[in-house]
């Protein structure tokens, strides 16, 4: 280890993902695991605590989504440097937690490749996605996002629910939730609900 290692916390609820992750790192020369934690708060607490250079953490966590815990820690610390790993290669949660100001996403698929390097590059100030998930990002740089009420319009036809049962549930017009899924299947390019609901999943829109 140098004097100059990059310190590291991992934030992972699987504790034998999370042990596998350090022993990975923690095998490189120029790295030092400050800290481990199994849930977002712990994981909030530990950044907090060592204000570690680089911090790896899981995207769904059982309190907390990938992209609040780098909202959480970029207000501790402006600067928090964030690689944040998962299973889903979908575009739309790689959009958001880059857009909270993640440094880094990478495939849990691809970390004996990619993680060590990754947490070098990032603690240099670059920025490292996985290839998949760029190439997702690539094809549907420019499409419009869809709004969190059309989420929950999807997320309702997801949980098998009628457009009069989703229109009960968030307090809107029969007619309204029609409108909104009308929108939805224009901006995915989908033929009808199904399909819809298939490319939504795909792309991480309701991971």
């Amino acid at each position: 280890m140098t004097s100059q290692a990059i310190r590291v916390i991992v934030v992972d609820d699987h504790p034998l993902f999370r042990a596998g992750v350090v022993a990975m790192l923690a095998a490189e020369p120029d790295v030092l695991i400050v800290g481990q934690a199994g849930t977002g708060a712990e994981g909030i607490e530990a950044f907090r605590a060592m204000r570690p250079d680089v911090a790896v953490v899981d995207l769904k966590l059982p309190d907390m989504d990938g992209d609040a815990m780098v909202g959480a820690m970029r207000k501790i610390e402006p600067t928090a440097r964030v690689i944040v790993l998962t299973t889903y290669g979908g575009d739309a949660a790689a959009r958001r937690t880059l857009a909270a100001g993640a440094q880094g996403y990478l495939l849990k698929t691809s970390l004996a490749n990619d993680l060590v390097g990754a947490v070098r590059a990032v603690h240099a100030g670059q920025h490292r996605v996985s290839a998949e998930v760029a190439k997702r990002l690539s094809e549907h740089r420019g499409d419009e996002p869809l709004t969190e009420r059309e989420l929950s319009v999807l997320r309702g036809v997801a949980a098998g629910l009628e457009n009069k049962q989703i229109a009960k549930h968030l307090g809107i017009a029969a007619d309204t939730v029609k409108e909104h899924l009308s929108r939805v299947m224009a901006k995915l390019r989908a033929s009808n609900r199904a399909h819809a609901l298939s490319i939504a999943l795909a792309r991480g829109y309701l991971g």
